[in-house]
């Protein structure tokens, strides 16, 4: 039986614009690719019939001399995935699956319990579908972080750095452990740390996959910008499913607006809640995630702030996947209450975080699954996003610059979400700290807004503060930028794409302008 109607090549005249609405490119067209019409179960002879169709979009676009990208949900803020030629849409391929004990190689080096979570996930999947399935009773797992709306899927979210705001874990991508890469329309590895063997060897040959265990490559590999061809699957590692008592707090114990004090800044420079009026928990318990927004458009800095407990799951438990619209407790991000006011109050809002946090923001506690806290999917509006990562000893300095920046150029209708990340072995990931402190700058897609992202890089510099930017938000990355932040890892990153895309003609196929601008094509 022929699988070409696998396969759907759809021209297009209208530009493309990712989910958000922020950004817009022309293109030639979309190849459409689909999961197996006769919906086989999710494993070698499915995915290589995937691949099969996968190579094969690659070779007619590679046959008209159009570049060509993978595209999801088509969630990045930045113009990561944008190419003026095909993009491959492997949305539909969104299968996922524990690996089984006999699969896994002798030399794993995980734990029991690291051992027994491994789970195969196809490039499509949504980790918001991730979320829902590993949480099941028949599995009781949990991925450690992801972002807040969840509407990525898993290989859009890794190739630009998703990061969360677990204080002990890395970003999304971290989870990680092989890869399952279409190295143009011929090729295909299978790519493994061979500090971290994790399948028998005999598995990658079942899907006609050359084996690499090699930890530099793997670190590429794993936050590739889309610029190593098409990851179709790849392996993560998981972890008992918890709960989380979620907590927000707008206030101080006599009703007064949380602020950007020096109570709040000790918080926020060592992560040590202890002697905190209202960030302190009575139990001694060190939470699991911390997420102070600040305004920098108020009096004194006002601050929301969300702090997250793990606790043990409980028999019986039910999460409850669907969130409402009309306001947002424990477990929101301020990108969702964006577009929620927007959609409510219109463009026009210039000090958008009263309004949510007067008429959208519930300050109750919330006990729920990552999955079920983090699953709200953001409205399809237009909001500005960007991100920048430092050191944690320079959290405060970071503030301070960032705030004295909105003086100079707004008042810009943004706010500043902080996060806390551990260091990547990914070559190019923004969590290249011990501890990373992020923030993550959101708001109103405007003009003043555009020009607060512009001017972030040059007032960090100014600072003498080292930082990163996410990949997959409005970055100012240069050449030059992008040298002084990864250095020597920057140039392993172009090694590795070499020696899995020896020809030069692969490699232009997988660059678009945004890696040019930023100095990722040679």
């Amino acid at each position: 039986m022929s699988d070409d109607n696998m396969l759907e090549w759809r021209p297009q005249n209208t530009p493309w614009e990712n989910w958000h609405e922020t950004i817009s490119s022309p293109i030639a067209g979309v190849f459409l690719v689909r999961y197996p019409l006769d919906n086989p179960r999710y494993g070698a002879p499915a995915i290589n019939r995937c691949t099969r169709q996968i190579q094969r979009a690659l070779s007619q676009a590679k046959a008209q001399g159009l570049p060509a990208r993978t595209v999801g949900s088509a969630w990045s803020l930045s113009e990561a995935p944008v190419v003026n030629g095909a993009l491959i849409d492997v949305s539909r391929l969104s299968g996922l699956k524990p690996i089984q004990d006999n699969q896994i190689d002798p030399g794993y080096p995980g734990s029991p319990d690291e051992r027994a979570g491994l789970w195969l996930v196809q490039c499509g999947a949504m980790i918001s579908k991730i979320n829902r399935t590993l949480e099941k009773n028949d599995y009781g797992r949990s991925l450690r972080t992801t972002g807040a709306a969840n509407g990525q899927t898993v290989i859009g979210a890794s190739a630009t750095g998703t990061h969360g705001s677990a204080l002990d874990f890395g970003a999304f991508h971290d989870h990680i452990v092989a890869v399952h890469l279409l190295a143009g329309d011929q090729q295909q590895y299978w790519i493994e740390r061979a500090s971290r063997p994790v399948l028998k060897p005999s598995l990658s040959g079942t899907l006609g996959a050359q084996l690499r265990r090699d930890d530099a490559l793997f670190n590429a590999v794993m936050l590739g910008i889309g610029a190593f061809g098409v990851i179709q699957n790849v392996i993560i590692e998981t972890r008992p499913r918890c709960l989380l008592d979620a907590q927000n707090f707008d206030s101080d114990g006599a009703g007064a607006p949380l602020k950007l004090d020096a109570a709040m800044r000790h918080v926020i420079a060592t992560l040590d809640f202890s002697n905190h009026p209202v960030l302190s928990d009575p139990a001694g318990r060190q939470p699991y995630f911390f997420q102070p927004i600040i305004d920098p458009n108020t009096p004194d800095n006002e601050v929301l702030a969300t702090v997250m407990y793990e606790t043990p799951w409980q028999a019986g438990y039910r999460p409850n996947y669907s969130m409402g619209q009309t306001s947002f407790g424990p477990g929101y991000d301020f990108l969702s209450v964006v577009g929620r006011v927007l959609d409510l109050a219109g463009p026009l809002v210039p000090l958008f975080s009263r309004v949510a946090s007067g008429a959208l923001f519930d300050a109750t506690s919330r006990v729920g699954s990552w999955g079920e806290i983090f699953g709200y999917k953001a409205p399809r509006t237009k909001v500005a996003s960007g991100s920048v990562a430092v050191p944690l000893n320079r959290a405060l300095d970071t503030l301070d610059a960032l705030i004295e920046l909105n003086d100079d150029v707004g008042p810009a209708p943004l706010v500043f979400g902080c996060r806390y990340v551990k260091k990547s072995p990914a070559l190019l990931a923004m969590n290249r700290f011990d501890t990373t402190f992020v923030v993550s700058v959101d708001g109103v897609f405007n003009n003043t807004s555009l020009q607060f992202f512009d001017a972030i890089p040059a007032k960090m510099d100014a600072a003498g503060i080292p930082f990163t930017q996410h990949w997959g938000k409005t970055n100012g990355y240069t050449p030059t930028r992008t040298a002084a932040a990864f250095g020597a890892d920057l140039t392993a990153w172009k090694d590795a794409r070499e020696e899995l895309l020896p020809d030069p003609a692969d490699r232009d196929m997988f660059t678009n302008d945004y890696m040019r601008a930023r100095g990722l094509d040679s």
